[in-house]
């Protein structure tokens, strides 16, 4: 009789255990309200970015600056609690017909650092989801509870398509890859001939005409010492000037730039190897803002 009590005192005590474990991981729900259920889209040249904040809890948003890739990014703005891992996903919004199929897109991380998660892939997707009418769920998981919120929203095609417009505005280049550059040269070549040269000189110079803090470029020609230095001297010239009128080819004032021939004088490299003399063979180009 004894051994039934215990036993069964251990079954109410598992059962008990489960009811507690299932209360401690709760899932609570928080949506964001229909008033504020608008994405908001700010830029410039050089930043797009697509967000929507839910009340003081959290703000998801997508992103773009200037020569890196478009990120999804939540954020969690309470800081009472640190945040273990974010999943976004799509969902079917309340509004829409039942035997509507919500995309399958799903994003995963516990890469957390100072509240925030950041997604790299699949964007592309995601904003035509959004532009479709679908919303967005982000279940925040704190260890022993989640939240779940829900970033709904309306007039989502107009600001996804004013989201597009911003990213096609954008500068191709950021500060760091704009503000110096190095072309090569193959042996007694003076033009710039490769494509993806031209395509660079392409991008700066629309970096800079959008940068309006630069008020000179600064082009340097170097050569390797095959040659007299004379001749050298003339050779290096000729690649800086092409790379020049390049620029002002594609929109730049003549008066921006200072180009500078310096022959062989500057290795940086050492010209008794193949691949020092390729070094050699370059034009530097820089850019330099204007002191506040």
């Amino acid at each position: 009789m004894l051994n039934c009590f215990n036993q069964f005192s251990v079954v109410i005590l598992f059962l008990f255990s489960l009811l507690f474990a299932k209360q401690s991981n709760a899932e609570r729900i928080i949506q964001q309200s229909y008033e504020d259920s608008t994405w908001q889209v700010s830029g410039d040249s050089f930043f797009c970015e697509l967000t929507q904040t839910i009340d003081e809890y959290a703000t998801l948003s997508v992103s773009s600056k200037a020569g890196e890739p478009q990120n999804l990014n939540f954020q969690w703005l309470l800081t009472d609690r640190e945040i273990t891992n974010v999943q976004v996903f799509t969902r079917k919004a309340d509004w829409q017909p039942a035997q509507t199929t919500s995309p399958n897109i799903t994003f995963n991380s516990s890469e957390v650092e100072q509240q925030q998660v950041y997604f790299y892939s699949g964007i592309a997707s995601l904003l035509r989801a959004i532009k479709q009418g679908f919303w967005l769920d982000a279940i925040v998981g704190f260890g022993d509870e989640e939240v779940r919120l829900t970033f709904s929203n309306t007039f989502s095609d107009n600001v996804i398509s004013k989201y597009q417009a911003c990213r096609r505005e954008i500068s191709p280049l950021s500060w760091n890859q704009a503000r110096d550059h190095e072309f090569e040269f193959e042996l007694g070549e003076r033009i710039v001939k490769k494509q993806a040269d031209i395509n660079f000189l392409k991008d700066l110079a629309r970096f800079i005409t959008l940068d309006t803090s630069v008020n000179k470029v600064m082009i340097d020609g170097h050569t390797d010492d095959v040659g007299s230095p004379l001749a050298n001297r003339l050779l290096s010239k000729e690649r800086a000037d092409d790379v020049a009128a390049r620029l002002v080819e594609f929109g730049l004032s003549e008066s921006m730039l200072e180009v500078r021939a310096h022959g062989q004088r500057y290795p940086v490299a050492n010209n008794s190897t193949i691949n020092g003399k390729s070094s050699n063979r370059r034009v530097l180009v820089r850019l330099f803002r204007r002191s506040n």
